[in-house]
């Protein structure tokens, strides 16, 4: 017996519904990021990766705070290369907080985030006011995160 037309306008509704569903929590987005390079390693061990003007990275909903380590250089040799950088953070498109950034030391922000909802993971991004020679914004090393306040772990953007 052959389907009538509203019977195939109910299949594809339901489909499209199911697919929608998925995209909107799907669980690879975990290990996606843009707007960062590959992992480099300094001589004393510690990973970074450069950020261009604008990153994204997700983290698990359950964080209540993360903590995101940035740098960035100084060098009066090329233009605008000496002038502090303001990093912007938002979180799921909502403002969170930013840094000022005016030497070479690391610099661990600290994000507190809002209640989980219904997803399980947030987006996180990060907009630099400047970025120096060769589109690089900061250096951002290995993201942690704390689910109770108190007992921090790695949580994402983790050497390989």
């Amino acid at each position: 017996m052959a389907m009538t037309r509203r019977e195939w306008i109910a299949v594809f509704a339901a489909g499209l519904a199911a697919a929608l569903w998925y995209l909107r929590d799907p669980s690879w987005l975990a290990d996606q990021t843009t707007g960062l390079r590959g992992w480099e390693r300094t001589a004393d061990g510690n990973g970074h990766r450069w950020s261009g003007g604008h990153a994204s990275f997700f983290v698990p909903a359950d964080a209540h705070q993360v903590r995101i380590p940035v740098a960035t250089t100084f060098d009066a040799r090329e233009p605008g290369g000496d002038r502090p950088m303001v990093v912007a953070f938002t979180i799921d498109d909502v403002r969170a907080t930013r840094a000022l950034l005016d030497d070479t030391s690391v610099h661990e922000v600290v994000l507190q985030m809002p209640p989980p909802g219904s997803r399980r993971l947030r987006r996180i991004d990060l907009r630099t006011s400047v970025t120096r020679e060769g589109n690089r914004g900061v250096k951002v090393g290995a993201v942690s995160m704390t689910p109770d306040g108190v007992n921090w772990r790695p949580c994402c953007l983790l050497p390989r």
